[in-house]
Order: C-alpha cells, then structure tokens, then sequence
C-alpha cells in the first residue's frame, strides 16, 4: 500500500516536473516573441517618424528641399536595415552608449543646451531636436520615455518662454525648440490621437457631405470668387443697390451655415472633454502656472499663448488637415472642402480669445452669434486644476512591463549631436549645467565616433547603442541602422 502511494506520488511529481518545464519553455518564447515584436515597433515608429519629418520638410520648407530629393530620401527610409552599434563603433560603443543613456537621464540639460544652441544660432539645432525626440526618446512609445520629454517641455518653459522678451511671438512662430518638441510630442502621442479622431471625425464627415459652397463671410472677397459674369447672374448689376444686397444675403446665409457649422464642432469638443490627454493637460498647466508668475506678462496674454498652444498648435492643425492625423481615411476633401474647415479653425482661434485685445476686429460680429464662453471654458478646464509638479503616467500604457535598451539613430544623428553638444559647451551661453555637460562629454573620444574603416559610412546609417550602465550583451548593444 505504502509502495503504491510513493509510486502514485512519484508519477505526480514527474507530471507537474514536465507541466512546469513546459510552462516556462511557453513562457520563453512568448517572452521571446513580445521582445521580437516591440523591437518591430521600434523600428516601424523610428522610421514612420523620419518619413514625417520628410514630408514636413517637403509641405512646409519647399524651398529648401526639392520634391525629386525628399522622394529620394523616403526611397532610401523605406530601405533601411538597423545593425549593432558596435559593428560600426567598435570599443566606442560603449562610451557613447553612457553618453547617450546619461544624456536621456538628465531633461534638464538637455532643456539647457537647446536653449543654449538658439542663442548661438547652430544650424543643426533643428536636426538635433528631431534626434532627441526620436532617438533619444524613442518617439515617446515607452512612458518612461514620454515622462522624461514633459520634463524637457517644461524646462523648456522656464527656460526659454519666460526668458523671451515676447514669448507668445516666439511661440507662434513655431521654429523654437520647445514649438518643434511640442508637435512632435503631440503628433505621436497616441492618446492625443484618440482624442482628436473622437472630437473631429464626425463634425468634419457633416461638412463635408453637407456644403459645396465656399463659405466666405467677406463680401469683397466673395465677389472675387465669381467672374463677371457670373457676378451679374447672382447679383445683378454690379454697383446697384440689388447687387449690395444680393452680395450682403449671401454673406450672412454663409455666416449662419459656418456658425451651425462651429457649434458642432464646440459640442464634440465639449463631449470628449474627458478623454482629453492628460500629459498634454499637464504641459499646458506647467506653461500657465509658469508664465503667470512672470510680472511683465499679463494674465490674458497668458492665457492667450495657452489658447495658441492648444488650438493653432494642436486641435486646428487637424481640423485643417484631418487626412494627415489619421480622422478621416475614406473621402476626398477638395479645395472647397479646406476652405471651410480653414473658415472653422480660424473661428475657433477667436472664440477662445472673447475677451482678450487680440481678437479679429473683422469677425465681432460673427463672434456675437456664440455662446462668449463656449471655447474658453474648455481651455479653463485643460489649464485648470492642481499643476502638480511630477509629470502624469501615460493612461494607455500598452508596453508596461518592459524597458527600452537601445538608441535607434544613423550615424550622422550621433555625429551631429556629439558636435552640437561640443559647440554649446565651448560657448558662453551655458551657465548652470556646464559642469554637467563637462563631465558628460569627458569620456568622449574626440575624433568621430566609428573604426578606421567606417568613414565611408552615408548620413543614414543607423547606430544603435546600449546603455553602457548594463555588460555589454548582443541583446543590449545600441542598434545602428544602415540604409
């Protein structure tokens, strides 16, 4: 009987032996596969933000970068292949692997040489911004991540904004460090996504089936728009007083259809209040907060740079260009269709400055058909609350539980970055954080990073490097990306 039992037991033992081994084997792979996926992702998000920027450079810097070469340059994105750093930077891997991982560790002095790189006019500050956040930062997919970018935004802020003479014309130009973060961050932000496809989809889907007319509120303007002939078929003669009352009707039925027009888009803006990102509600407190401490500043040019950052930086943008933020896939918006949606942004712009000196003279009187405090509520609720001092955890973490070790950037990134950071701290600019620049730099190599062999090496290799605070593992090294 005895024998039976230990028999019995044994058998036990071995089956839950084989169970366990078997649910780490699964265990392991899944880990395996998780890791090989989010590897994916990082290379897929490096790549899909280096195509924006192109296309951006193309759109909005014409002038500066040929269609036949930003074409070239999305060939050769599209090619890219990511290699181990140390393939390409030999024993130096690791010394720039502590840089880059102590640099990634410190917001503050990166808030620091930005500001300090402006004053000294460098050419690749805006490269090197771009490379902070997506290389750096890994395009903010990690909360981790994405919290140590609040904390650059919002030195940023105290750094640069309120030391501006004119911060709010600063802001609006949009070519400072802390403008260009700021949309990139909310760009791929995926919350920021949810929010906008949720507020804008359905109010831009009315008006876009709904009208085919421009809707134009100036009548010198909207006599432009027709040719003689057609001018005299709708109005009559031009100069009679028919034609200045034809010309005035028409006027006030586009005002009264962009009026119905806005307060959609107001009470979708209103309903997803709640879903409103929180790291974004954070940044837009901290400028508040910050900027309001500032005696040459009024309170309403405050909250005039807060209604700049939330509107024309972020919510009109898509409201202009709803395809290129993903709202709307599946209609065509035509000439006339932008007109509009630029007709409804502009509005929204003024709604939210009822009360301020800044308003447009010339759209008080559509301003007069709104509820005064129909946008301005909402940017009370966005900069209001307690601006706690720790930036908030991202509320859609889908990557909990595991940790970025790599740096995904060519090797022309780290070369540019290597020098800027070496430009700024020759500089005079830099004044608390020069010691800890200094000692950042001081394990650097002073001749370009890379083996003897690696100067033929195009500005699209990407090197990616480990942190070096790790040993030095094939899992670990810091990749870096040939294209």
């Amino acid at each position: 009987m005895v024998k039976l039992d230990i028999h019995t037991l044994a058998h036990h033992l071995k089956q839950e032996r084989l169970y366990v081994n078997s649910e780490k084997q699964l265990i392991q792979r899944l880990n395996a596969e998780v890791l090989k996926t989010a590897e994916k992702l990082y290379h897929t998000a490096w790549i899909s933000k280096q195509q924006r920027i192109n296309l951006d450079r193309l759109i909005i810097t014409s002038a500066d970068a040929s269609p036949a070469e930003c074409c070239q340059h999305a060939k050769v994105l599209e090619d890219t292949q990511f290699v181990d750093g140390y393939k390409q930077l030999g024993f130096q891997e690791t010394a720039y692997g502590e840089f880059l991982h102590r640099l990634r560790e410190n917001p503050r002095l990166i808030a620091s040489c930005l500001v300090a790189g402006e004053k000294l006019s460098q050419e690749s500050i805006q490269s090197v911004i771009h490379t902070v956040f997506t290389s750096l930062y890994g395009n903010c997919i990690m909360a981790e991540d994405e919290s140590f970018l609040l904390q650059v935004l919002r030195y940023l802020i105290e750094f640069e904004l309120k030391e501006s003479e004119n911060p709010r014309r600063l802001l609006r130009r949009g070519t400072c460090a802390f403008s260009i973060l700021f949309k990139l961050f909310s760009e791929g932000l995926f919350s920021a996504k949810l929010f906008l496809t949720a507020t804008l989809h359905e109010p831009i889907m009315q008006l876009l089936v709904e009208d085919e007319d421009h809707l134009e509120t100036e009548a010198h303007k909207l006599i432009e728009r027709f040719s003689p002939a057609q001018q005299e078929k709708l109005f009559g003669e031009k100069g009679s007083e028919r034609f200045r009352q034809r010309v005035q009707e028409m006027v006030e039925t586009n005002e009264a259809k962009l009026v119905a027009l806005v307060n959609k888009f107001i009470g979708y803006l209103k309903q997803n209040t709640y879903c409103f990102p929180y790291s974004l509600r954070w940044i837009m407190s901290q400028m508040y907060k910050t900027l309001s401490c500032v005696e040459r500043l009024e309170v309403g040019e405050v909250r005039a740079m807060c209604t700049d950052l939330l509107l024309a930086c972020f919510i009109c943008p898509a409201v202009v260009n709803p395809e290129q933020y993903g709202i709307i896939s599946d209609a065509p918006i035509n000439e006339v269709a932008r007109f509009n949606l630029m007709q409804v942004g502009r509005l929204l712009q003024q709604l939210a400055m009822i009360g301020s000196e800044d308003g447009d003279p010339r759209t008080k009187a559509n301003l007069g058909k709104f509820d005064k405090g129909c946008v301005a509520s909402f940017l009370d609720v966005v900069i209001g609350g307690r601006a706690v001092e720790t930036p908030p955890m991202s509320s859609v973490n889908l990557l909990e539980g595991l940790s970025r070790t790599v740096v995904y950037m060519t090797y022309g990134q780290l070369t540019t970055l290597v020098s800027f950071m070496r430009n700024v701290m020759s500089g005079d600019q830099l004044k608390e954080d020069r010691v800890a620049l200094e000692n950042l730099l001081l394990n650097l190599p002073q001749n370009k990073p890379g083996k003897s062999g690696s100067q033929e090496l195009t500005p699209y290799n990407t090197p990616q490097l480990s942190p070096a605070t790790t040993p030095a593992s094939k899992k670990n090294r810091l990749a870096i990306g040939k294209k």
